[in-house]
């Protein structure tokens, strides 16, 4: 099952609204495949095109930690940076 998958199905099961930005900020967070902080993040999607505020990337960062699809690391005691988690698929 594909990142997209699972997150549309997460929402699905717990009743929560499909928001395209958040699917689009993971996809962009798991082809970076490490640790990446916010901004660097935002500014990446923006040279790809996708037209979005740097908060709704952070509030989408947030959203995936706190759904349990990303994990944040703070650096330095300051700077938050944030990867998909790596899945086992479910046999």
């Amino acid at each position: 099952m594909t990142l997209s998958d699972r997150l549309i199905r997460y929402c699905n099961q717990n009743n929560i609204r499909y928001a395209g930005k958040r699917i689009v900020v993971a996809l962009h967070l798991d082809q970076r495949n490490q640790y990446t902080d916010g901004d660097t993040l935002w500014r990446s999607l923006r040279t790809s095109g996708v037209k979005i505020s740097p908060a709704t990337v952070y509030d989408a960062l947030n959203w995936l930690e706190s759904a349990g699809f990303a994990e944040r690391k703070l650096v330095d005691g300051r700077k938050n940076m944030f990867r998909v988690k790596s899945f086992v698929p479910a046999k």
